[in-house]
């Protein structure tokens, strides 16, 4: 299992992801890799809307994590949080 201080800054210190989010990521061996297979229609459409002011394009990626995170979709989450590290 990860240790919370382990997890990227950006996700560290997010503004959305709350303590439970962030225990739900790092309850994983290790980071994962980014999947050149992965789809998602809803990661496509943030990436381009939001591409042009990355600040918000990142509040967004993390919002959905967490909307995923909910879900119990901590692999899916990962990919869209690893779309912006």
């Amino acid at each position: 299992m990860l240790d919370v201080e382990t997890l990227p800054e950006s996700i560290r210190n997010s503004k959305t992801l709350g303590n439970t989010d962030l225990g739900l990521l790092s309850s994983i061996d290790e980071i994962p890799f980014v999947d050149a297979a992965f789809e998602d229609d809803t990661l496509k459409n943030i990436i381009q809307y939001y591409s042009v002011d990355p600040d918000e394009m990142e509040a967004e990626l993390h919002r959905y994590a967490k909307q995923l995170l909910q879900e119990g979709k901590v692999y899916e989450a990962w990919q869209v949080l690893l779309t912006n590290i």
